[in-house]
């Protein structure tokens, strides 16, 4: 679910050998001024806020977050996720509409991304093409509180419901109904051939 088309980026960005990369090294794609803010752990690397989301809510250390390139450890900041470092270097090779950083807010226990103020200080065109919020996935039950596992339950609770839903879809189909009828008569049968067995053999 991406907020937002892959950004063009300037002639600069291109022709500049020194350039940072500016594809978030996780999930490849272009860092941007929203859910893919590139943000700058302890240890200098740069990753999307997205892909850095991702990795908190499954983290068994929801204080910190580890560099999947280098291990080192990087606390997050008091006020959250969002607050980590935003890479001003990276931020001023994109577009000069996206060197406005949206405010994020990220609720760790509802698994979600949710721009805070969307339509302040950005054009109107602008912010009707943002999206403004972002499932990065729930906390692992293992791992997380009372709370957290019981949000897994639901999910799975939610997970069975659409299996449930697409059986029915399926057994709605003609082909689907004769194969159901065919498959009923035969247990049938079967049934019946066993119950005659049982009572022959008993006599």
């Amino acid at each position: 679910m991406d907020p937002d088309p892959e950004p063009d980026l300037p002639p600069s960005a291109v022709d500049d050998e020194d350039a940072p990369d500016l594809e978030c090294a996780i999930c490849f794609s272009q860092f941007d001024n929203v859910f893919r803010t590139p943000k700058m752990l302890g240890c200098k690397h740069t990753f999307c806020l997205e892909c850095l989301a991702r990795m908190n809510v499954k983290s068994a250390q929801p204080n910190s977050i580890q560099c999947p390139l280098c291990r080192g450890h990087t606390p997050l900041p008091n006020l959250g996720l969002p607050k980590l470092d935003t890479d001003s270097t990276v931020l001023s090779y994109l577009p000069a509409a996206m060197q406005r950083v949206y405010s994020i807010r990220f609720s760790r226990s509802k698994g979600r991304l949710q721009v805070k103020r969307p339509n302040e200080g950005v054009p109107p065109l602008a912010a009707r093409t943002v999206s403004h919020t972002l499932d990065v996935g729930l906390p692992a039950g293992s791992g997380g509180s009372g709370g957290a596992g019981g949000e897994q339950s639901g999910q799975e609770r939610e997970h069975g419901r659409g299996c449930l839903a697409m059986l029915r879809r399926q057994a709605q189909r003609p082909p689907c109904r004769a194969c159901i009828m065919a498959t009923t008569v035969l247990l049938m049968v079967v049934l019946t051939i066993v119950v005659i067995f049982l009572l022959s053999s008993r006599n």
